[in-house]
């Protein structure tokens, strides 16, 4: 077992947050015996600051990292450059909901702290994974400690449902997914990502039923954490009850865990031209799009609007991918990216007027803009970025997946996500012209800006945005040589 534990302490990223949470109860216990819980929160936050920084350099710098592990648990670590672009895009949002928590959370807030890391701990070794027993144990970290973020607050009856509602469709997504690799296991005698490739990819088992079958099981698995459809009903339930941070983790980076792994599996292990996926994900990417923007036009509540948007911009990513050419994952990539940017600036954003405001209903919140100009501006930067207004980043990456869909001969694919976008485009502008032009109501009019904590990470998330959305070349190189 020692020998199966110490390659994880030779880790680069990994290691310190592995660390890092083991010290984490005595970190709490300090702070509770100096009664200054906020410790705790200057702690993970400071974590996540130096993960970013080393994420950034070897993305970057683009090495490889490969560890293998004892062969008694069959557990194996490694990483290449789209590992290190993952854990930046999860540690950054990260990074900016730990420095939000600081003034959001006001209880319970070592507890929280330890939950919010282990759940970055837990996607971050699903991108270091390189076998599908460690990716699993990884897998499920992630999700148990969504779970009860979903419901941290738990005396509010939503959150408690919402989490059990998580909790049931997740595991059953996690049954699928282990079943199918058990399967992929009976066939080819391994869960090493390396000789799962060796043999998928060579056509050896291309006429094989079972190959298929546990293609579609795991890629269903995925689906359900992706909130693809018809599996995307959970999601506009369980993000809103969450604490705004949180909402902003789990629909900037945590649906995005799913996404890396359905790239993995397909540029991997099957390949379109042997295994005729790329058609029937493409469907269902252009279900999933229509469906999560139809159903966002039609809400009153400002982070369900925002859930259901989460799911029309998993459709362009998934569209993305089906498309099968290099210029579509660069792109898909890159809405990855900004995506979780733009999201999680108008979670938290959203978090900071709902905060004043006491109300999710964009009824309640009208007019807040004129009382809370900073957070309602860069709420608006967001919805203007998702939008696919010009000079923000979202266009930049929505552009690119049209223009790869026309260049595959998806014309009415690339027509259908562009009629998409223009319904996206409209109910962003709707929220925006209720913070600001409606009349002010009662609770609106009691609305003052947050405090500092709250604006920075909201400030710095918007600059991304526009950055992004004027200088996309760096960031189109980069994804480009990652798809290639």
């Amino acid at each position: 077992m020692v020998e199966a534990i110490l390659p994880l302490l030779n880790v680069p990223i990994l290691t310190p947050l592995i660390i890092a949470t083991v010290l984490s109860p005595l970190i709490i216990l300090a702070a509770r015996g100096l009664k200054y819980p906020k410790i705790v929160g200057v702690y993970v936050t400071a974590v996540f600051a130096y993960v970013l920084y080393e994420a950034l350099r070897l993305v970057l710098s683009g090495p490889t990292f490969r560890a293998a592990a004892g062969q008694q648990v069959l557990s194996m670590i490694s990483a290449d450059g789209i590992t290190y672009y993952f854990t930046t895009i999860v540690v950054g949002i990260a990074l900016a909901s730990s420095i939000y928590s600081l003034a959001y959370v006001k209880q319970r807030v070592g507890e929280f702290y330890a939950l919010l890391l282990m759940m970055v701990l837990g996607m971050v070794g699903v991108f270091f994974s390189w076998d599908f027993v460690t990716f699993f144990v990884f897998w499920e970290l992630m999700s148990i400690t969504s779970y009860l973020l979903v419901a941290f607050n738990y005396r509010e009856w939503e959150a408690v449902e919402s989490s059990l509602k998580y909790l049931v469709m997740s595991s059953t997504g996690s049954a699928a997914l282990l079943f199918g690799l058990s399967l992929l296991y009976g066939l080819c005698g391994t869960l090493d990502f390396a000789g799962l490739s060796k043999l998928l990819r060579s056509g050896a088992l291309t006429g094989e039923v079972w190959s298929t079958v546990a293609l579609v099981l795991i890629l269903g698995g995925l689906g359900v954490n992706i909130a693809l459809a018809p599996f995307h009903y959970w999601l506009p339930d369980a993000h809103p009850a969450a604490p705004s941070p949180i909402s902003a983790m789990l629909s900037g980076v945590v649906i995005k865990t799913g996404v890396y792994a359905m790239v993995r599996v397909v540029t991997l292990f099957y390949p379109a031209e042997l295994y005729g996926w790329s058609m029937p994900l493409m469907l269902l990417a252009l279900l999933t799009m229509t469906i999560g923007n139809l159903l966002a036009s039609l809400q009153s509540d400002i982070k369900r609007l925002l859930a259901f948007s989460s799911i029309a911009n998993i459709g362009y990513i998934v569209f993305a991918i089906s498309l099968w050419t290099p210029l579509a994952l660069a792109a898909a990539l890159l809405h990855v990216l900004n995506h979780a940017l733009a999201k999680g600036l108008l979670f938290l954003a959203a978090g900071c007027m709902i905060e004043e405001g006491g109300s999710r209903s964009l009824d309640d919140l009208a007019g807040i803009g004129r009382r809370m100009p900073i957070s309602a501006t860069t709420y608006s930067i967001g919805a203007f970025s998702l939008a696919g207004i010009p000079g923000l980043n979202c266009f930049v990456s929505e552009y690119a997946i049209i223009l790869a869909a026309f260049r595959a001969g998806q014309q009415v694919g690339a027509a259908i996500m562009l009629i998409n976008v223009i319904i996206g485009a409209l109910y962003h502008l709707r929220v925006v012209q209720i913070l600001f032009l409606k009349p002010e109501t009662e609770k609106s009019s009691r609305g003052r800006e947050v405090s500092l904590a709250m604006l920075m990470p909201v400030v710095s998330l918007a600059a991304l945005c526009v950055v992004i959305g004027v200088y996309a070349s760096p960031f189109l190189a980069t994804v480009l040589r990652l798809a290639s």
